[in-house]
């Protein structure tokens, strides 16, 4: 396990010790809500976001939508509460699938619910494309700002969370505002002293225990409450010998500091080791099974033995919010997070030594990132002042050996005729430290020139800058020392018109940003490349409207996407550069509903019509479905809760290697990827026993997904020969859930 620059039992000390002066002046943390509003029109209290094993019963089309939006927003929005992430999703799940729910969005599962790395697919952006935030602080893979979902934050953790399609106001950070943001919002203690465990078994040997611990108004320490929980999950996957074995630990303390401020400390730390077994050709379904993916057989290069990946993760802030009267109110979040994946991969047969030894390679992705967002509020009667900044410093450590596993693991190169420092070169990938400056600042103002209509106007300025020390830079394998600074300004405009107290229409208008990708260095000369940041300009209109009996919005959006990179191969040198094509064109209707039938039943439904082609060639984007929809039946009355939905992903395209997006004509192989269904059922039971000293409650859930059996593969690639790759989805499989409160 690498060192820690900072250890959390000193994060701890550091937060016990801040002394109210200090956290007036200097607010160290900023616990923001994102609280919806009422039907008619009075924003709601703020509430704990607490994970209950028994509810009160909810019969309307506002308690018991899955996914819903608010009247104030101001852009396409779907939000996703705690009891549905309790009650209709699998126990093992990570947050792609809690956003597979909503509007635009896809995701593949190839191991399982939650049981392998998975991405989303948002409006047709990929990950890395869009921010994804944990309580408001954006996180990334700092090479390509993609994401790890099973790194982080199991569903368990998660109290909220909001897909914002668009790229947001004005105080909106990140490093992708580009296509979106996915906010997970944390998980708060309980409103009583209590302990829940949880335990869950099911397909593949799936074992999930979840232990959690709530203290609340604690009175010693003026009424401050705390959750800790420990999870342990191991399953072997559905791919044969795809295993994953994972332990996390969360802690969340909210200190009240005099009557107007509040301490917030958080940290979540994660270990996790799994197998990564390919993708595979039709030939090899066929012979091999639907299941197959790595071999029990020291010999064969798919062992598990040469294919894994071991990773520790771990992200912690220490919080402050402050009201200091007279309509102001200022807050601050400062922390750190860290990604430390070590993985081994791509087996070949054969090494530099002998024909008959499996080599591979190893690879280290480490970086460790810290950051400090602040927000300077005041609001009036005329409306809300905000203004602060988002600064994010990373290092990162990345290499890439080859290796000869036959001989231990050692370097691969020729010992016989090499020198070791020539041939540990030799042995080199690559070998590099990145170094990511970010700085972003902002400032927005929400009038309400008139009760029921709001105009929210601002700007953000962005400055982003890469240092590389690369003594073999990945790709040409070339030395390269040197920097990159992009800057862009972002203005927004956005207006909300409350039609009645349970309708409201808004547009808006807002320019994205992509922050430059590691690989514009990835060329002979990076400091000759001129490829401009990636860019969009969002155009959406929306309505939403909220009664017990319907809970329904629709918006129709249209993108310009600006400065697409194109990745060229010099024929007379193999040598990559890049350059720019022409861009793209993103446009579609998304629309959620939700209608309360009675009795504990609602109908909902959501759905959307994508489009996404290139600007010169009209060629389709590649893995954008053209259509997206979710149905659902949600019962809750009497104890008993069930949800049955079936989640429809449209037709894609996949394209082979070579293509120009400005020049049909390179287009050499197309496929098209089916569309497919998947049918999932959730069901169970929870009983109150409050007149029981010891027990107070107790909860069954039973999970089936991909209720009906299907055999679905999708296409993850095509060769120039116009073979398929595919990802094969799990068949039928079940989880069992128990529950208490102690």
């Amino acid at each position: 396990m690498k060192a820690f620059p900072l250890s959390l039992t000193a994060l701890c000390y550091v937060a016990c010790a801040i002394p109210v002066t200090y956290s007036q002046v200097a607010a160290i943390a900023f616990a923001s809500s994102n609280s919806p509003n009422t039907a008619d029109g009075s924003k709601e209290k703020t509430v704990r976001l607490e994970e209950i094993e028994v509810t009160e019963k909810r019969t309307s089309a506002l308690t018991q939508a899955p996914v819903e939006s608010r009247l104030d927003t101001v852009q396409p929005q779907s939000i996703v509460e705690v009891s549905t992430i309790n009650n209709s999703i699998a126990p093992s799940a990570d947050y792609t699938m809690i956003a597979n729910l909503t509007p635009s969005v896809t995701t593949v599962q190839a191991n399982g619910p939650g049981l392998s790395e998975a991405k989303n697919i948002l409006r047709g952006f990929t990950d890395g494309q869009y921010n994804i935030t944990f309580d408001g602080i954006p996180f990334s893979d700092n090479n390509s700002f993609s994401h790890h979902s099973t790194s982080y934050f199991p569903a368990k953790l998660i109290g909220r969370m909001i897909v914002d399609r668009g790229p947001g106001t004005a105080s909106t950070i990140g490093q992708a505002t580009f296509g979106g943001t996915m906010a997970m919002l944390s998980k708060d203690p309980r409103t009583t002293d209590g302990i829940v465990p949880t335990l869950s078994y099911g397909s593949f040997r799936t074992f999930v225990g979840h232990l959690e611990g709530s203290s609340a108004n604690f009175a010693p320490l003026g009424g401050a409450s705390t959750i800790a929980s420990y999870q342990y999950l191991t399953s072997d996957g559905f791919l044969t010998h795809s295993y994953e074995r994972r332990h996390t630990l969360y802690f969340k303390h909210l200190q009240p500091v005099g009557p107007h401020t509040t301490l917030t400390f958080l940290t979540t730390e994660n270990w996790i080791k799994f197998g990564t077994p390919p993708s595979v050709t039709q030939a090899t379904i066929d012979a091999k099974g639907r299941d197959y993916g790595l071999v029990d057989d020291a010999n064969n290069i798919l062992s598990p033995l040469y294919n894994y990946q071991k990773k520790e993760a771990d992200f912690s802030y220490i919080g402050l919010e402050t009201d200091l009267g007279g309509g102001w109110h200022v807050g601050n979040k400062v922390g750190t997070y860290l990604y430390d994946n070590d993985s081994y991969q791509t087996p070949t047969q054969g090494t530099k030594t002998a024909k008959a030894n499996i080599g591979g390679t190893y690879q280290l992705n480490y970086y460790r990132a810290w950051f400090d967002h602040a927000e300077l509020t005041h609001e009036d009667e005329h409306g809300t002042f905000k203004t602060g900044g988002w600064g994010e410093y990373v290092r990162n450590d990345r290499y890439q050996y080859l290796i000869d596993y036959t001989r231990g693991g050692v370097l691969d190169f020729n010992v016989a005729t090499t020198a070791p420092d020539v041939g540990t070169l030799a042995a080199t990938t690559y070998l590099m430290k990145n170094y990511m400056r970010t700085a972003q600042l902002f400032a927005e103002y929400d009038w309400h020139p008139l009760p029921d209509l709001s105009i929210n106007a601002g700007v953000r300025y962005a400055h982003f800058r890469r240092d590389i020390e690369a003594p073999v830079n990945q790709t040409t394998r070339l030395r390269y020392f040197g920097e990159r600074t992009d800057t862009n300004t972002m203005p927004s405009i956005a207006i909300n018109y409350r039609l009645k107290p349970e309708w409201s229409a808004y547009a808006q208008v807002a320019k994205g940003f992509l922050a430059p990708n590691l690989q514009l260095f990835y060329v002979p000369e990076p400091s000759k490349n001129n490829v401009k940041p990636q860019e969009t300009m969002n155009y959406q209109i929306g309505t939403v409207y909220k009664t017990g009996r319907l809970n329904a919005d629709i918006d129709a959006y249209w993108i310009d996407y600006k400065y697409l990179p194109l990745t060229i191969t010099d024929t007379a040198t193999s040598q990559q550069y890049y350059a720019l094509a022409s861009g793209a064109y993103y446009s579609g209707i998304e629309s959620q509903a939700t209608l309360s039938v009675g009795g504990g039943l609602s109908l909902h439904a959501n759905g959307s019509i994508n489009r996404a082609v290139y600007k010169k060639s009209k060629l389709d984007i590649p893995g954008v479905s053209r259509s997206t929809a979710l149905l659902a039946l949600i019962y809750n009355h009497g104890g008993f809760f069930a949800s049955l939905s079936d989640k429809y992903v449209g037709e894609q395209k996949i394209y082979g290697s070579g293509l120009n997006p400005d020049i049909a004509s390179t287009l050499k192989v197309s496929v098209a990827a089916p569309s497919r269904w998947s049918e999932d059922l959730a069901f169970g039971y929870s009983q109150s026993l409050k007149h029981r000293n010891f027990i107070r409650s107790l909860k069954i859930k039973v999970q089936v997904d991909n209720l009906l059996n299907r055999q679905q593969q999708v296409v993850s690639s095509v060769s120039a020969a116009a073979v398929r790759s595919f990802i094969v989805l799990p068949g039928r499989n079940y989880f069992f859930t128990f529950s208490g409160e102690f």
